[in-house]
């Protein structure tokens, strides 16, 4: 994966952004939570590198809804995709039950923003041992393995909700 350059995210981010050791882009919001952006190396998909977003809470911190964590987020996104042709593999966290939340609040913040012709992004989900999981691969459309990769995501997600 390319490093995304913080001129560009801070350039249009609503919050300072930081690269952390961890190698998470990170930023603090006016009510002090802590979010961190991560790209996670992934198993390839339809021949091409694929990374799974992250979005953590660093410091466990809980406040009332700010719309600018969903700008700096994908201002991050939007960086990764400027950089790289991976895709990018969203999947929600479960450790709190909350995980379908998570997931229309992502594909509503997605939808909001991203451009239709610049973007598929694709869903899936399952329900494995009495938890609901939810997963979404995003492809720049100018990708030339855009096709294969969401073939490749549909198969896996597929199989996976086939077996249980």
């Amino acid at each position: 994966m390319n490093d995304l350059s913080l001129d560009y995210i801070n350039k249009k981010s609503p919050y300072l952004v930081k690269r952390a050791d961890d190698g998470d882009y990170v930023f603090q919001t006016a009510k002090g939570v802590i979010y961190g952006i991560g790209f996670i190396e992934n198993e390839p998909l339809g021949g091409c590198e694929t990374y799974q977003l992250s979005i953590s809470n660093q410091n466990k911190v809980h406040a009332s809804y700010d719309p600018d964590v969903k700008n700096a987020t994908l201002v991050i996104v939007d960086e990764f995709f400027r950089e790289n042709l991976d895709g990018l593999l969203y999947m929600c966290d479960t450790s709190d039950s909350r995980e379908a939340v998570r997931n229309r609040l992502f594909l509503r913040w997605f939808e909001e923003t991203a451009e239709p012709e610049r973007f598929t992004i694709k869903t899936a989900s399952a329900v494995i041992e009495g938890q609901g999981i939810y997963a979404a691969i995003i492809v720049e459309n100018r990708n030339p393995l855009s096709q294969a990769i969401i073939d490749d995501f549909e198969l896996t997600a597929k199989m996976l909700t086939e077996d249980k």
